[in-house]
């Protein structure tokens, strides 16, 4: 009976400390947002001109018309990835999206101050032809085609096969 007893005052005690322990993360959480929502951060994105700023028209638009509350989002559109540079490495912008060559030399120039976030190639395909015979997908239709990539599929290209299986 003694240990009947013990057993369930243990289970009684484990049971209370894990239900506090669970109420003052969600207390503390909750402090958080709040504290958050009340000292939204300023955010500087900075994007060029073209489809590199396509991709972020949605953001755009949702933190201008109010529907983006957590932070102060400031947007500015660059003519060229040389007026992004000197932005980037001078904290005056704090988000930019540049090409992945220039985000490499940023890091390695700034020593790792400016890193990547991601890499997006926004699905682009390049097709490169000798004179004037490709018009459209259906035009590469029984000719050779040669894929210049590094990696595991060297002479494959995934999104050409994608592209021409499906057309």
């Amino acid at each position: 009976m003694k240990k009947k007893m013990a057993v369930m005052l243990l289970a009684v005690a484990l049971a209370a400390v894990s239900i506090s322990g669970c109420g003052s993360k969600a207390a503390t959480d909750t402090e958080k947002e709040e504290e958050q929502k009340e000292n939204p951060v300023d955010i500087n994105i900075t994007a060029l001109k073209g489809p590199t700023a396509m991709g972020m028209v949605q953001f755009m638009d949702e933190a201008e018309q109010g529907k983006l509350t957590d932070e102060n989002y400031q947007f500015s559109i660059a003519a060229s990835a040389d007026e992004v540079s000197p932005k980037l490495v001078q904290g005056e912008t704090d988000i930019a999206a540049v090409p992945a060559n220039l985000a490499s030399v940023l890091y390695n120039k700034t020593e790792g101050k400016v890193q990547v976030l991601a890499v997006n190639t926004l699905g682009v395909l390049y097709l490169v032809e000798n004179g004037n015979s490709v018009q459209s997908v259906a035009d590469l239709k029984g000719k050779n085609h040669l894929c210049q990539r590094q990696g595991l599929y060297t002479g494959v290209c995934p999104g050409l096969y994608f592209v021409c299986k499906r057309n």
